[in-house]
């Protein structure tokens, strides 16, 4: 770009960008964002299964530590079979059925993203004992929602009996 001189003439000169180099910046800029978007996109993707990940792992250990705390049956139900219907919740389990009522008060409730998939081989739900015990050991996988693009993209959490979960990257069902 060139700056406008100014003379003591009565007619000064003024220089600027034309219009095809305006054009081209523009161009290159758009070729640029072109190639830049998806990986911007799978980052953002990345990152929220990242978080919920993170969150559900959270939610396992606050009900583990909720049972040993409380020396009760403490559950976290995902399934409309044991009584949620509003996505994920944990409760405290006062007369051992395993389905969650309306008597029986949530510790939490959360959704998890919709553009994400949860599977879990074990089941709808999983229950800790007084000692912080499970029974239903398993691995929760958490994937990504475009999966065809990214086969690599997830996440297992690993349930052992003793309650302790273990954080692994995983392939998508």
């Amino acid at each position: 770009m060139r700056l406008c001189l100014q003379s003591f003439k009565l007619y000064g000169s003024c220089f600027g960008w034309s219009l095809l180099e305006l054009l081209i910046v523009l161009a290159l800029m758009a070729v640029v964002a072109s190639l830049a978007t998806p990986q911007i996109y799978a980052t953002w993707q990345h990152q929220s299964l990242y978080d919920e990940r993170q969150r559900l792992a959270q939610q396992i250990r606050f009900v583990r530590l909720t049972s040993l705390q409380k020396s009760t049956k403490v559950s976290i139900c995902w399934s409309e079979s044991c009584g949620s219907s509003a996505g994920f919740v944990s409760y405290v389990d006062i007369n051992n059925d395993n389905y969650w009522q309306p008597t029986e008060t949530p510790l939490s409730q959360w959704n998890i993203n919709q553009s994400l998939t949860f599977s879990f081989n074990r089941g709808h739900q999983i229950s800790f004992n007084r000692s912080g015990n499970t029974g239903q050991s398993g691995t929760m996988i958490l994937c990504g929602g475009n999966t065809r693009d990214n086969q690599d993209l997830g996440y297992a959490l690993v349930l052992s009996s003793s309650g302790r979960l273990r954080e692994k990257k995983a392939p998508c069902p």
